[in-house]
Parts: C-alpha cells; sequence; structure tokens
C-alpha cells in the first residue's frame, strides 16, 4: 500500500520506517544509524510481541486529548446523555387537536344552514362555486394531502340538511393548508377551510344562526367554548359578502408538559353570500402556545383574502 492509505482493518496509516519502509510487527521504525565512523546509539530494547510499547525513558506517555478516554471509552464521571425529545412535535399535535375540536363544532353548525328571507343588504353577484387550489394567499400556503375538495367535510346526509333548511343544490369543499414548519414546526401557521355552495337567499341569517349553533355545540359537548359574542369585520379584501368572527377555546387536559397552555385559543370566521358559505380556521402555532386570546381582526383579513382565491363563477 502506499505511505499515505489507511492501515489495515481501518487502523492508522503505518509510517514509514528505515529506508521507506515500516517497523516490524507495526512498530515505530527505529531511528537510523549515524555514519561511518561515528559511535554506534544503543538501541532500546523492545517488548516482547503482543506487549504494549512502552515509552523511551524520559518521555511521558502521551494522553488521549482531553475530554476523551482511550479505546472510545466516556471520560471518567461522564453520564451518557439521552437524546433530546420531540417536544415541537407533541406541541404542534396538541394544537392539530384542538384545530379539530374546532372544526367538529363547526361542522355541527351547517344543519341549520338556511334563511328564508332577503333581509341583507348583500347584492347577488351570480351563481359561483367553491374551490380549493393546491396554493391560497399568495401562495404562502400550501394544501395538504389529507384535503378533499370533493367532500371530506361533510356527508351526503349533511348535505341534504342543508338543502331542507335553505340551500339549493347544495356542494361542499374541505381543505386543510399549510404555511412554513419544516424546519421548525413550532413556526407552522395552519387554515382550515370548510364551505357550501349553492343557492342561498339570506347569507347573513345563515351566519348568524351558524354561530348560535356552534355556541350551542361547544357546550353540549364540553369540549370547547364559544368567547363573547360573533364580532362583525369589512376588510378591505371582502366584497359582497358579510364576515363575523368569534373566539373559541378549547381546554388542555394534558398536563405532562407544564411550557404548554391551559387553554388554546383561536378565530373562527364565517362568511356569506347568495352562493358560498365559508368557514376558516386560521391558527398560528407560536400564538396558540402562548394562550394568549385570538386574533379576531387578523383572522377577518386572512379569510376574506381567501375568500377571494377559492371562489370562482359557477
Amino acid at each position: 500500500m502506499s505511505h499515505n492509505q489507511p492501515g489495515p482493518y481501518g487502523g492508522q496509516p503505518q509510517q514509514p520506517g528505515p529506508y521507506g519502509q515500516p517497523g516490524p510487527y507495526g512498530q515505530q521504525p527505529q531511528a537510523p544509524q549515524p555514519g561511518y565512523g561515528y559511535p554506534q546509539q544503543p538501541q532500546a530494547p523492545q517488548p516482547a510481541y503482543g506487549y504494549p510499547q512502552q515509552a523511551p525513558q524520559g518521555v511521558p506517555p502521551q494522553q488521549p486529548p482531553y475530554g476523551q478516554a482511550p479505546y472510545g471509552q466516556q471520560p471518567y464521571g461522564a453520564v451518557p446523555q439521552p437524546p433530546a425529545p420531540g417536544g415541537g412535535k407533541k406541541k404542534t399535535g396538541l394544537i392539530i387537536g384542538a384545530v379539530a375540536v374546532v372544526a367538529a363544532i363547526a361542522v355541527g353548525a351547517y344543519f341549520v344552514l338556511g334563511g328564508s328571507g332577503s333581509g341583507s343588504d348583500i347584492a347577488d353577484d351570480g351563481p359561483h362555486k367553491l374551490t380549493t387550489p393546491a396554493t391560497v394567499i399568495d401562495g404562502a400556503y400550501q394544501k395538504g394531502s389529507d384535503s378533499d375538495s370533493d367532500g371530506g367535510g361533510f356527508s351526503k346526509d349533511d348535505l341534504k340538511d342543508a338543502e331542507k333548511h335553505g340551500v339549493k343544490n347544495a356542494k361542499d369543499v374541505n381543505a386543510e393548508y399549510q404555511s412554513g414548519g419544516k424546519d421548525n414546526p413550532l413556526a407552522m401557521k395552519m387554515l382550515k377551510f370548510m364551505g357550501v355552495y349553492g343557492e342561498i337567499a339570506d347569507p347573513e341569517a345563515v351566519v348568524d344562526e351558524m354561530f348560535v349553533e356552534m355556541k350551542t355545540n361547544a357546550a353540549k359537548d364540553g369540549d370547547g367554548e364559544a368567547v363573547g359574542s360573533p364580532q362583525a369585520y369589512e376588510p378591505s379584501a371582502l366584497d359582497g359578502a358579510v364576515l363575523k368572527c368569534q373566539e373559541i377555546k378549547v381546554k388542555n387536559d394534558d398536563t405532562s408538559d407544564s411550557s404548554a397552555p391551559s387553554e388554546i385559543h383561536m378565530p373562527v370566521c364565517i362568511w356569506g353570500d347568495h352562493s358560498t358559505i365559508g368557514v376558516t380556521m386560521p391558527v398560528s402555532m407560536a400564538d396558540a402556545l402562548s394562550g394568549k386570546a385570538a386574533d379576531l381582526s387578523g383572522a377577518a383579513d386572512l379569510s376574506a383574502k381567501l375568500r377571494n382565491e377559492v371562489r370562482v363563477k359557477a
């Protein structure tokens, strides 16, 4: 082998001995003898084969680098450290579970879709339908693999009930969107979207009744609680629709993580026009884990932008 190649069995490369040859049995090469006419230097006796090499007299034995022990052993007194626990995934799972609870409460509100009057001032801009594009909010949010634009949010029976209560030819959409969080799950943002489209006579009455039903469902199930009353918003991106938002809080019963909040607050926004009803739940992991109140105004702005991207002419 060349002088720079590793030794057998993955060992350290052998150093050349005198005249370029390694010493016997892998030992360090002997120093060359001086030339003719000089007294010969005595050679240090070598131990028998199989015994460890001894350091020359007066030379201290080599020690392993500081903090390391020979033969790959742990330094004296060191305790092996276990890998860091996946706290980020556990906390994001907590928020995702809370989103599922609130989504179930919102689904129940669709049973009272209706409204038979024309008391709202919302203009009818013609038939529209709802879609679930691959990305929304100017490409910032990407659709998850669990989304189902042909259903998934509501059963056929749910849609039949919606038709009974005033939404003719009801069809539904359902999608979950995500922004960020690939490198840091705690920085992820989620956007849950559910909707129904058809013919809606009184959009504002439908939105109001849905919030009433959501509050009832939350109190009945005991998994969540509606905070305050629905607030109406008119973001600049909203056109020809009524939009209201309300905070829902979900209790965290898992006490194993003292850094997790005891309650998770999230916004629920509902828009309504003469052909579409949309329910949105925008959630920031960082905000939800902080335990602070939901940002209803910010959720309303995001919902209005989403409506413009998912609502298209039928």
